[in-house]
This record gives structure tokens, sequence and C-alpha cells, in this order.
């Protein structure tokens, strides 16, 4: 039974912490925190008000809060995320959008020198 998924489904509203092993597929409501081993899908009539924390995160409809995936984060079409997005691979679909940040590690080659932080004006 490893491929059972947890299913928050449309018309149910959770309030609290959702923690666990995933799967997690979303189609309903979450307002607080997902923290998940594993992968979680924000599908795409889904409005979760929390931070994700997964291994993969796919995300198809409308997500305040912070996105951090170990692994990938996937923004499909439609997709809204207000927060910082966090992961070692990002794909964002052009019709998706981000209100907020994206951080991604950067692997530079041996002996290159990452650029100099200026000043907070933001160019």
């Amino acid at each position: 039974m490893d491929n059972v998924v947890t299913v928050v489904s449309p018309g149910i509203v959770i309030a609290g912490s959702v923690t666990g092993k995933g799967p997690l597929a979303v189609s309903g409501r979450v307002d607080g925190r997902i923290t998940v081993e594993g992968d979680v899908r924000i599908a795409q009539k889904a409005r979760v008000v929390a931070s994700i924390a997964a291994d993969t995160v796919e995300v198809a409809g409308a997500v305040q809060g912070d996105v951090k995936a170990t692994t990938a984060i996937l923004l499909a079409p439609g997709a809204q995320v207000e927060g910082t997005v966090d992961a070692k691979r990002v794909e964002i679909d052009p019709q998706a959008r981000i209100k907020g940040r994206l951080v991604m590690p950067i692997t530079l080659p041996r002996g290159v020198k990452p650029p100099q932080t200026r000043s907070s004006s933001g160019w």
C-alpha cells in the first residue's frame, strides 16, 4: 500500500498542519502548514494558504505561502504562488504566476567567484 494518496477533496477545508508521508493531493483548501515526506500536488481549483515543504511540489491552483521542495517544484498553467519558491529545480509554465522570490542553488565551476552583492536598491 505504498502508492496510497491522501486527498483533500473539493469542498473540504483543513485549518492547521498537515504532516506525514506523501503523496498528498489537495483539491480543497488548506490553511496552515503542509509538511510531507513525498510529493504534494495542488489541483487547479485548490487554494492553499500555508507554507509547503515536500520532496516535490506541483502547483496548478493558488498558493499563498512559501513553497520549498528538496527535489523540484513545477508551476503548471494557471498556477498562482504568492511567496518564496525554493528548490534545486523549478519549472514555470509561461501561464503560471509568481509574486515573491525564486530561490535556486547555483553551482559555479571551479575558480569562478559569485558576483558581488549590490546595494539594496534591487538593481
